[in-house]
């Protein structure tokens, strides 16, 4: 077997799996996200996408929300409550576990 292929197959057995979260999230709430391995989950990050214009990317940024609670499943999270730290739009969610190995990112929308 080639060693990409064993290195793939060691990563992809790491990640999270994000089953399920909203697709809209309101400022300063909390918001459940489903996956089965709540428990190795250690951080959760939102990661907005950029916005390039003459070569000058004005909007990307990474904000880590706070974990206010791991269940059977599921983890609370909270968003930020300040739309100057998360301004209103699409971001990707992505949770880590201790290795800081991200999940796959889903879609969410930030609103007001």
């Amino acid at each position: 077997m080639p060693i990409d292929a064993i290195l793939q197959s060691r990563i992809a057995s790491r990640i999270d799996v994000i089953s399920a979260a909203p697709a809209t999230v309101n400022y300063g709430t909390t918001f459940n996200i489903n996956t089965p391995n709540a428990a190795d989950v250690t951080k959760v990050v939102l990661l907005r996408s950029g916005t390039v214009t003459h070569g000058f990317n004005m909007s990307q940024r990474g904000l880590e929300c706070v974990v206010s609670g791991i269940g059977a499943g599921v983890i609370n999270a909270d968003m930020p409550s300040d739309a100057d730290l998360a301004p209103p739009g699409w971001c990707l969610l992505f949770i880590l576990n201790a290795g800081r190995v991200p999940s796959v990112g889903r879609w969410v929308r930030g609103t007001a």
